[in-house]
């Protein structure tokens, strides 16, 4: 009786870790089994069409590095068996090209590139068609945009040493139905507390519309261009955030909370005229923002806020503002604290106790520092934040060899992603509900490359794909979870959590029932379609690719 009350329970845990594997009304189909290369990593899907991905692989060095060496190029037939593999390092191309970009635009696939092709011509962005088949050059590269001006010798006094990347950045945002491309070209380095932005506004033949060039005030040499985006009515907004230029502030903030000021540019009747904003909340300081658009032209900016007074650095809710994209008029705003049920997600009994009572008592209580990846805008209108609680530090030592008086410091980076936070508002800017899906991921010195998340909207669901221990699988949002490391193996799982219109969470494995203790490198994961999404799952020396498609017919809207 014994031996078939253990059989029947060995069962049912087999059921419970295998019988839950993947969403519903969803298929998962793998391609071929291929070996793993330490040395080099797949990094993203560059561009899809109708034969087939197109991926990015590139040396793992270069990937953490965030190298513009041109990468090698993979095209995936839609069985996501490998047929084609170009280093595009090897391309004729004209002077020391560095990559900047790949897609699929009006049924053609391009590489662009910057480089200085000598000869009299200029230097700066160009474009090169690639056919699809062999991935060779299909044409002759064709000048897009300048390269910024130098207006400073580089590194010290002139010399030629350099401290840091000034190169120029590219940014790329075309309209979902390929009428129109964006184009942005952001300085590589912060000049006197400006920095020169670019745009180029290209029709579906990439023949220029309109340019315009910007520059973004600070009050500091802490700028960055956060995002950019082209709305329904052919206005384009840049965001942008910088810090004080406080001495004393920048030294306490490695402590205490971040300050961060907002501006918002919109250039709008067809890149003739710029409008600016700058946002700020009186009592509260925005921690992380984001911008995004709607079909009807109007301008989201969104984030996580911390009131004032906090000494540490956390968030205590979320700051919504609805603008018309046509002069910045806002139509709307809404700021909201977390409530209980958010603010006790994945802590332990006791903490969730000591939280519930603070708040009882009308303390406030704020939550860990998240940052805001983006906003989504859903096909009802409703719009979701998405975010993460990430930290990552460095903590030294210093040692010395016996007798040799040699003293030595190592470095030891840190690395911890926990949860994933969404708050969805209905179209006129008030909140529906806040979530966490809540994870636990910690390395040291390995970048955080197996971290953090990909979503995908289908349907108006949201699905994140992540690494998780499978002690997780059956998790129900009490409580901590069981925490993901890299190297222990027999612990990984590829988790799918679905996150439905009315804020109910629901976790799953992507994993394979022979093999699944399964790790993914999050930028691969990427939807490729309305019912589709391609994911990465790799086991010790071996890496497939996926299709996880869902069947439309059975998908109801909310």
């Amino acid at each position: 009786m014994k031996k078939a009350t253990l059989f029947l329970c060995l069962c049912m845990v087999h059921s419970f870790l295998f019988g839950q594997r993947l969403p519903e009304n969803a298929q998962l189909k793998w391609g071929n089994e291929m070996k793993f290369n330490k040395k080099m990593t797949l990094s993203e899907i560059a561009a899809t069409d109708e034969s087939g991905y197109y991926l990015i692989k590139r040396k793992i060095r270069q990937e953490l590095q965030e190298s513009k060496k041109l990468p090698y190029l993979e095209k995936y037939d839609l069985n996501l068996r490998m047929v084609k593999s170009a280093d595009l390092s090897k391309l004729d191309l004209a002077g020391k090209p560095n990559f900047e970009h790949i897609m699929q635009w009006n049924n053609q696939l391009w590489l662009f590139f910057t480089t200085d092709p000598g000869k009299g011509e200029q230097e700066g962005l160009y474009r090169v068609a690639l056919d699809a088949q062999n991935l060779r050059l299909a044409g002759k590269s064709q000048f897009v945009m300048a390269a910024e001006d130098k207006k400073a010798k580089p590194g010290i006094g002139g010399l030629g040493i350099n401290l840091r990347i000034t190169s120029p950045k590219f940014h790329f945002y075309p309209t979902p139905d390929e009428s129109k491309l964006l184009i942005v070209r952001e300085s590589g380095e912060v000049r006197k507390k400006q920095k020169e932005v670019s745009l180029l506004l290209a029709d579906q033949q990439l023949n220029p519309i309109w340019t315009w060039d910007e520059t973004l005030q600070a009050d500091s040499d802490e700028l960055e261009l956060v995002n950019a985006l082209l709305d329904s009515n052919g206005n384009v907004h840049l965001l942008s955030k910088s810090q004080p230029a406080d001495v004393a502030y920048k030294i306490t903030s490695l402590f205490k909370q971040e300050r961060y000021f907002f501006t918002l540019v919109s250039i709008t009747g067809d890149g003739k005229k710029a409008l600016h904003k700058n946002i700020n909340l009186a009592e509260y300081q925005i921690n992380a923002a984001n911008i995004q658009v709607n079909e009807e032209g109007h301008l989201y900016f969104g984030g996580f806020y911390t009131e004032e007074g906090k000494a540490n650095k956390s968030t205590g809710g979320t700051y919504f503002l609805k603008m018309d994209g046509n002069n910045q008029t806002v139509l709307h705003q809404q700021t909201e604290a977390f409530d209980v049920a958010f603010l006790t997600r994945g802590l332990s009994e006791g903490k969730a106790k000591k939280t519930s009572k603070k708040l009882k008592k009308g303390k406030s209580v704020e939550d860990s520092y998240f940052f805001l990846d983006e906003i989504i805008v859903k096909s009802d209108g409703s719009v979701a934040f998405v975010g993460e609680d990430r930290h990552e530090w460095v903590t030294s030592s210093t040692g010395s060899a016996t007798g040799s008086g040699i003293h030595t410091t190592t470095n030891t980076f840190h690395y911890d992603y926990g949860s994933i936070v969404i708050a969805e508002f209905d179209p006129n800017g008030t909140r529906k509900w806040a979530k966490k899906i809540v994870k636990n991921q910690v390395s040291t010195g390995d970048e955080g490359f197996f971290f953090s998340y990909s979503v995908s909207m289908i349907n108006n669901n949201l699905y994140f794909v992540f690494n998780d221990n499978v002690k997780n699988l059956g998790y129900n949002g009490k409580g901590k979870v069981a925490r993901f490391t890299p190297k222990s193996y027999k612990e990984h799982m590829m988790s799918v959590a679905t996150l439905d219109s009315k804020g109910a969470v629901s976790r799953s494995s992507l994993s394979i029932n022979s093999n699944r203790n399964l790790m993914t490198i999050t930028p691969v994961n990427t939807q490729t379609g309305d019912f589709e999404m391609v994911v990465y799952g790799q086991y010790k020396k071996k890496y497939r690719l996926a299709r996880l498609a869902f069947d439309p017919q059975m998908l109801a809207a909310d």
